[in-house]
């Protein structure tokens, strides 16, 4: 299923990360409670209750770091050995940790009243992310597009085990790095197959402004910038809207896709997604 399904649709709907405001308004800058799954899930369904989006991403890094503070016992079974990916295959691959992310994506599903995306951290940042932590002091100097192309494939697998939670959708973040490596559509084939093959939604994620460009093929690239995706089937909210909405000119599209800022006030929020509607 492409995010482009639906694009018939005369209402155009909304899909949000609204994960760094949710520390500010609901935790005091503080983060949420990866580490427990209901309360977690509690805390996306209260954001939910102020943005109101018809689908939201879950960014799972943050859950990540979480169950490493928990199980600091992984990094002896992620250590011991120089290849870059080897960490992160350790890490990907625990039993533990997989069991942990089903229940906690599954309660999140279970508990918020609109889509569940899960937000994929870059290839490159996640190896970089896992050998760091594994070898401390030592570089991640040059990835090349086997790096990226291998990442996939854990992750691909890793996220196949969430097929009973109620998932909706996958979206696979491309960092700088990522485009240096060689990034291309065709690396992340093993991740687009899962969601192909249980029906979810997936597109990419390119944040921020860059100098080098990621063509998505027939997917969408979701970015922080006001404009469109390729396939003008999702329109981009800059940053700065949610600051002094203006009266949009952008036109119709499936959704409306921003980044929300973390310190924005709910209250303007409201009034911003008033225009939206």
């Amino acid at each position: 299923m492409q995010v482009s399904q639906g694009y018939q649709t005369l209402k155009s709907k909304l899909w949000l990360n609204g994960h760094a405001f949710a520390e500010h308004v609901l935790c005091d800058g503080s983060p949420l409670s990866w580490g427990k799954p209901a309360e977690f899930a509690g805390q996306y369904r209260s954001l939910q209750g102020i943005v109101t989006a018809d689908r939201l991403n879950l960014p799972v890094l943050g859950f990540f770091d979480d169950w490493i503070l928990r199980n600091p016992h992984i990094v002896q079974r992620m250590s011991g050995k120089s290849r870059l990916r080897f960490a992160l295959k350790k890490f990907l691959t625990d039993e533990a940790m997989r069991a942990e992310l089903i229940d906690f994506v599954a309660a999140v599903c279970a508990m918020v009243e609109a889509e569940i995306f899960l937000e994929l951290p870059s290839n490159s940042s996640l190896i970089i992310w896992a050998h760091s932590l594994a070898n401390p002091g030592v570089n991640v100097n040059e990835m090349t597009d086997v790096d990226i192309d291998s990442t996939s494939v854990y992750l691909a697998d890793t996220v196949r085990q969430l097929k009973a939670t109620g998932l909706d959708g996958i979206v696979a973040t491309i960092a700088e790095k990522d485009v240096e490596a060689g990034a291309e559509v065709e690396l992340y084939k093993p991740l687009i197959n899962v969601a192909e093959n249980y029906r979810w939604g997936f597109a990419f994620r390119r944040p921020g402004s860059s100098e080098q460009a990621f063509d998505g093929g027939d997917y969408c690239v979701l970015g922080a910038s006001n404009g469109a995706d390729s396939n003008s089937t999702v329109r981009m909210l800059d940053p700065g809207f949610w600051q002094a909405p203006v009266e949009l000119t952008l036109g119709r599209a499936a959704y409306f896709y921003a980044e929300l800022p973390a310190f924005v006030e709910p209250e303007i929020v409201r009034r911003a997604l008033t225009m939206l509607r």
